[in-house]
């Protein structure tokens, strides 16, 4: 059984996988059984993720929450090497070491129109997010990935870089257009730092509000070991904060 930690409401301990989703051939979602703690987790959070006693890493693996249901939390993860790899040969059963819920979480809305834009694996955190907003909200959501096999089709509107799927194209082409067409009155975004100082650079011409979240490896998930530290404009001012701990949500 988790316990809790001194790092507000976050549980430190030990879960189970209940089962595991293969999307395709890289992209997979694990599901682990939800304590009670963890049902409160908001979407933007994350988890830190290991498989006790294999030589995984002596780190656990920062991972965003794709889903809550009942009581299962989703994990969707990209198999891009050794750690994630392991993970996605997990079985159903295996026990797990986490922490979590960790960081921030994106802000919530009501009654607004809201623009979600997403590329690659930036496309998990947004998906919990999106069945919270939908409900209150008209939410459209815009999603690029390099080849059909990035993409995935709870979005409305789908870029690939070869045109297998969707539009061919940059997703950042396509929020030009939108925007042009529509006013949002918030934009959530997640996915390849360029992608996202690009969607940063449309949005602030048309004075629209928009929240990211970061992508950066956070060793210990819970700003003790400062590995994930980053530069932020505020103010006009360069300051440095820590994505596990001060994010992984900026505006």
């Amino acid at each position: 059984m988790p316990v809790e930690m001194n790092t507000g409401s976050a549980i430190l301990g030990k879960t189970f996988i209940t089962r595991l989703d293969r999307l395709s051939i890289d992209y997979f979602i694990v599901w682990v059984k939800a304590y009670e703690k963890m049902l409160d987790a908001i979407p933007g959070q994350f988890f830190e993720i290991k498989i006790p006693g294999s030589d995984l890493s002596l780190l656990r693996k920062p991972i965003s929450i794709y889903d809550i249901r009942d009581e299962e939390i989703g994990f969707m993860i990209k198999r891009i090497g050794y750690g994630t790899d392991m993970l996605s040969k997990a079985k159903e059963g295996q026990i797990l070491d986490i922490i979590g819920p960790l960081g921030n979480g994106f802000s919530d809305s009501e009654n607004k129109d809201i623009l979600l834009i997403s590329g690659g694996i930036g496309y998990a955190p947004l998906f919990y997010l999106k069945r919270k907003l939908e409900r209150k909200n008209n939410v459209v959501w815009m999603h690029g990935g390099r080849t059909k096999n990035d993409v995935f089709h709870s979005c409305n509107i789908i870029y690939t870089d070869d045109g297998s799927s969707g539009i061919r194209g940059l997703v950042t082409d396509g929020l030009e257009l939108i925007l042009a067409e529509k006013k949002f009155a918030m934009i959530y975004c997640c996915g390849p730092d360029q992608m996202m100082k690009r969607c940063s650079e449309i949005a602030s011409k048309l004075n629209c509000e928009m929240e990211v979240s970061l992508e950066e490896y956070m060793g210990c998930g819970i700003g003790a070991c400062y590995g994930c530290v980053v530069s932020i404009r505020e103010d006009n001012n360069t300051v440095y904060k820590r994505v596990c701990k001060e994010g992984p949500v900026f505006k």
